[in-house]
């Protein structure tokens, strides 16, 4: 019995000090979130670049058995790479879609000094693994998906009409219209710039990370976020600077507080991104009516964030309202973009 006693008090002692480190003995990554971004819930009127987007982010180590084949192949690429050894680690998948308009929504002509219009639907499959310093992550995901569907077109119509908004006409027009298989892959390293102990209602935190991406999307990028007030989950959790228009797919985690409180807390971040190619602007291999050329591009891009989130019990709402610099550097295409975003997460 008193062994017994005594590997039962070592073994919560472990598990109090790994936590103590920010690193949970487990992560309980069970949950979901959806995910919605808008440039109207800026309030600002404007309706183009990246006009809205939707997403529903599921945690759980047992993925569904069309995520499974994504995931395996994730889990290959990233095994190419140097490891580092993990305490813990939280899988998710997504499902999603995005889409991008030019300024004139009523022209059902092709507007080729314009950005064109494009469409995604997609499936990402995730990890984030923290380090067992309890300071330092590593998040991988890769996302299969197709351009060019008339999904995208048939929900803006839809919300449109709803709301009286400008019929969008141009869709014939979109990237790959038609559909087109497409996919990326992301790692990105993060670091808690600060002391990693778990201190519950601590008031600050700040965060680099640096990513790369290859795909529809390939880029380079580092950033810095910080976020303040009443914060009881762990620095790990909370990932806005891994987004690239929608969110990266993050198990909700919310639930796993260091004291059980509520949370509320405000937070800011700042992006550089160096571009090498996107497929929403430029087109793969189908035929495209309207293609950005490569010289056209705007290679280097910032882009900063605020919001605020709240967080009781198992659940928590998100509100963000991004801005980025132009993605085209030609007239009249070359626009700041801007966009505000709710998130709502339930975490079991």
């Amino acid at each position: 019995m008193l062994l017994l006693l005594a590997a039962s008090t070592f073994a919560r002692a472990q598990e109090v000090e790994i936590k103590m480190r920010g690193v949970p003995a487990e992560i309980g990554d069970q949950g979901v979130a959806v995910h919605l971004d808008n440039d109207l819930f800026t309030g600002a009127g404007s309706d183009s670049d990246y006009s809205w987007g939707a997403t529903a982010t599921f945690g759980s180590e047992r993925l569904g058995r069309f995520v499974v084949p994504l995931d395996r192949a994730r889990n290959g690429i990233a095994s190419l790479l140097p490891e580092r050894e993990a305490a813990a680690s939280s899988r998710a998948s997504q499902l999603g879609i995005i889409a991008m308009t030019p300024d004139d929504l009523k022209s059902a002509q092709a507007l080729p000094h314009d950005r064109p219009y494009a469409s995604l639907v997609f499936m990402t499959s995730s990890e984030l693994r923290i380090d067992a310093s309890g300071d330092r992550s590593r998040f991988t995901s890769l996302t299969a998906g197709v351009l060019g569907t008339g999904v995208a077109e048939g929900v803006q119509s839809a919300v449109h009409q709803v709301q009286g908004g400008v019929e969008p006409n141009g869709w014939s027009h979109q990237v790959s219209d038609g559909g087109e298989l497409t996919a990326r892959y992301v790692q990105a390293e993060q670091w808690l710039l600060g002391d990693a102990e778990a201190r519950t209602g601590r008031l600050r935190e700040v965060k680099l990370t640096v990513a790369g991406s290859a795909g529809y999307l390939t880029e380079a990028s580092a950033a810095l976020s910080m976020r303040w007030g009443r914060i009881q989950t762990p620095w790990w959790s909370f990932n806005p600077e891994l987004g690239d228009y929608s969110p990266a797919p993050i198990a909700p985690v919310n639930g796993f507080s260091f004291s059980g409180l509520p949370e509320i807390y405000g937070f800011v971040g700042a992006r550089v991104k160096a571009r090498a190619y996107n497929a929403l602007l430029q087109g793969q291999f189908r035929h495209s009516d309207v293609r950005v050329a490569s010289d056209d591009l705007a290679r280097l891009q910032v882009e900063g964030w605020a919001g605020v989130t709240s967080a009781f019990s198992d659940w928590s709402v998100t509100y963000s309202v991004h801005a980025a610099s132009r993605e085209i550097t030609r007239e009249p295409a070359d626009r700041t973009l801007v966009w505000a975003s709710l998130s709502f997460a339930r975490a079991f």
